[in-house]
């Protein structure tokens, strides 16, 4: 590696790294040293030579004195999902929270604004790429393609194209990573699990994708459960696939399914299986699983190791992937539950690293671990495949092998830029948010699960405790959240609010409009709902069925404003909708023109239905949440601030989530990207001077 530092006060630059050369050129005055004492007799001779040696002398020793000094300084990020400030502050007054405690006092602590909208895939893209989102182009989970019959909706992570008769992978995000500003200038780097980095690109260093990287199915997630109990149906439309079973003389016979096979003509294509045995024995409650040679014994309540699995493709091509089973139940009906068919590190179908193989040596070094880019199986807790303590077995175990990844890497890492992602709370606090927001759920009830979010915020703080104690006194440490977090107790559903007031019409004779606006009559309607939030306007020469004219827009984005934020919640009378974002005042950039015309900032305890997200119409548009994911963090983002804190004392003020890249540029002495809008918070040189 070949860098260089350019001293300030003589304007000298000296080569990084080449300490090898001096060596050589050192070994070489000694040389010349032996040469000039017993071969040159001349005093001018003498002289000369002497010179020569006291010069490389010199040069070496200045090498040597500055090499330790020039040497990039470590700056590591930690970015932790959902990590609320609110009850940060609660925990860390409560002598809760050690590490984060110390690392506010003795550094530096604020709020940190997130994006408009408030969600993990648009604020960590900006925090990635320095770009609020109408510089990045991403605006939320669900997106729509301009112009397309239907909207062509899709999920921005990334997109799969067929091409040539094989699938290909590319990301939606429009920016440039800044860790790629710093491969510019040869500028180390690590970064791993980061959202919205799949597939991985280049860079001077080492990644591993996160949030985007799909099961082996091409799904964000689907998983398996095997069951005995009646009713005999085999459903294949829910994120946790039921597969239901019978047991002979207590043996099943079953199937672990994997990759989309291509299929000729109009029919549908069907997954790669593999046989699966199941054996059982209600008396010592165990299950034993044989597949492709493997012998696999559970006992009830037990997990499994990582299971590899291959599946035939075709031809000589072969799927890998990894599975991990927990046996729930025995009897009187068997509950198998199988994680999703996660791509096998060592050897992935899509390179989910750079270097390639970077996934496989990781793996080696820290064994096997969940691939998928969202491990967290919350749809298996919503609907009932898991039970509480299940689902909190199964972040435990992806919190160990984060966090045995964290330590394992950290440990080698000298010089540059290293970032780590967790998403633990983000999961957790979804999941048992109804526990601190202290108001029964139609699901359940308030008992025995009070403490589980704190619990989680303790694990975060120990594993920083860890970071801090493998840091010397010149590495930066930076730790951040894109959001925090707030209750979720009602679903909005917008389309049917649009339906009400005249926005929306349906074809002639339905009501209800399922997912992807199916029965709804464009050549009437002129906004639609879709995604968490955003408003789009029907207009002409953008949407297909367009009917709103260019010149009637602005009054009409007004319109819709002014009484969106008039919505009362009729059972309470509260504000359902704290601000509404007008998309030309929020969204400006190169990518303006994909953005919502509209974007609806939900109250505290409000949030955009499943429905809409889909382009769906529900028969009302308020409900009561009755689900488990009874809290959210995707309202007005100015509820739902994220945090920043820094290991060294600096004044931070008001920072925004698209500082965080400029400032991480400006400590590692590289130039600010002119399309960055964001300001640096600190440098190098001003740490240790700045007030707190």
């Amino acid at each position: 590696m070949l860098n260089y530092y350019v001293d300030p006060g003589q304007g000298f630059i000296f080569s990084q790294n080449l300490s090898f050369l001096w060596g050589i050129l050192l070994g070489m005055g000694a040389g010349l040293a032996a040469f000039f004492r017993f071969f040159v007799r001349s005093p001018r001779e003498k002289f000369f030579g002497a010179a020569v040696i006291v010069l490389l002398f010199i040069l070496g020793g200045v090498s040597m004195r500055h090499n330790k000094n020039i040497r990039h300084k470590k700056v590591v990020v930690i970015g932790v999902d959902a990590l609320d400030p609110a009850l940060l502050e609660e925990f860390i007054a409560g002598n809760m929270l050690p590490n984060l405690a110390r690392l506010a006092a003795e550094g530096a602590y604020s709020r940190l604004e997130t994006t408009v909208p408030s969600e993990s895939v648009v604020a960590w893209t900006s925090f990635s790429t320095g770009l609020r989102p109408g510089g990045h182009g991403i605006f939320d989970f669900v997106m729509r393609r301009e112009g397309a019959r239907g909207h062509g909706l899709y999920l921005s992570l990334n997109e799969v194209q067929n091409k040539s008769g094989r699938p290909a992978v590319s990301r939606c995000n429009k920016g440039r990573f800044f860790w790629e500003v710093l491969s510019d200038r040869r500028i180390y780097n690590e970064v791993y699990f980061c959202p919205n980095t799949f597939p991985p690109g280049r860079l001077h260093g080492r990644i591993i994708s996160g949030m985007g990287v799909p099961d082996i199915t091409g799904t964000n997630g689907r998983s398996f459960f095997y069951t005995s109990e009646r009713p005999k149906v085999e459903t294949g439309d829910d994120r946790c696939r039921v597969v239901n079973v019978d047991i002979v003389f207590g043996k099943a016979a079953a199937w672990i399914y994997g990759p989309l096979l291509s299929s000729a003509g109009n029919e549908r294509p069907e997954n790669a299986r593999i046989p699966m045995t199941i054996e059982i024995d209600a008396a010592k409650q165990t299950a034993v699983l044989r597949f492709q040679g493997k012998t696999v014994i559970l006992r009830k309540g037990e997990w499994s190791s990582w299971q590899k699995v291959s599946f035939s493709l075709g031809g000589l091509r072969k799927g890998k992937g990894i599975i991990r089973f927990y046996l729930k139940s025995v009897a009187p009906s068997l509950g198998l539950y199988a994680t999703p068919v996660n791509f096998d590190p060592a050897a992935p179908l899509f390179p989910i690293s750079y270097p390639a193989d970077f996934s496989r040596e990781l793996a080696a070094a820290s064994g096997m671990f969940y691939t998928q880019g969202m491990p967290a199986d919350t749809w298996a807790l919503s609907e009932g495949k898991l039970e509480e303590s299940e689902f909190l077995s199964m972040i435990d175990r992806i919190f160990a092998e984060r966090r045995n990844i964290l330590e394992n890497r950290l440990r080698r890492f000298r010089e540059g830029m290293f970032f780590f992602y967790l998403d633990t709370l983000d999961s957790v606090q979804h999941m048992f948010w109804r526990y601190r927001d202290g108001r029964a759920f139609p699901s359940g009830t308030l008992s025995g699960r009070k403490d589980v979010i704190l619990e989680y915020y303790r694990k975060i703080d120990e594993l920083l405790g860890e970071v801090m104690r493998h840091s010397d006194e010149d590495t930066v440490i930076m730790v951040l959240s894109d959001h925090g977090f707030t209750s979720f107790r009602k679903a909005v559903d917008l389309n049917r609010w649009l339906s009400d007031n005249g926005y929306l019409y349906f074809k002639d004779g339905i009501r209800d409009g399922g997912e992807f606006f199916s029965g709804i009559d464009w050549s009437r309607s002129r906004a639609y709902a879709m995604g968490f939030g955003g408003i789009y306007l029907n207009k002409t020469g953008r949407e297909y069925y367009g009917i709103v004219r260019p010149e009637d827009c602005r009054a009409l984005v007004k319109e819709i404003s002014r009484k969106l934020r008039g919505l009362k919640d009729p059972a309470s009378g509260e504000a359902v909708v704290s601000n509404v974002y007008e998309g030309n005042e929020v969204f400006s950039g190169p990518c303006r023109p994909a953005s919502p015309d509209l974007y609806a900032g939900f109250a505290a305890g409000y949030r955009g239905s499943w429905q809409t997200a889909l382009g769906g119409v529900s028969g009302e548009v308020i409900r009561e949440n009755d689900k488990k994911w009874s809290g959210d963090h995707i309202v007005d983002p100015a509820i739902v601030p994220g945090v920043l804190l820094v290991n060294k004392k600096v004044r931070l003020e008001a920072p925004s989530i698209i500082d965080i890249a400029p400032t991480v540029l400006g400590l590692l002495g590289v130039d600010i990207p002119a399309e960055m809008p964001g300001k640096v918070l600190f440098k190098g040189s001003n740490i240790l001077d700045a007030s707190p």
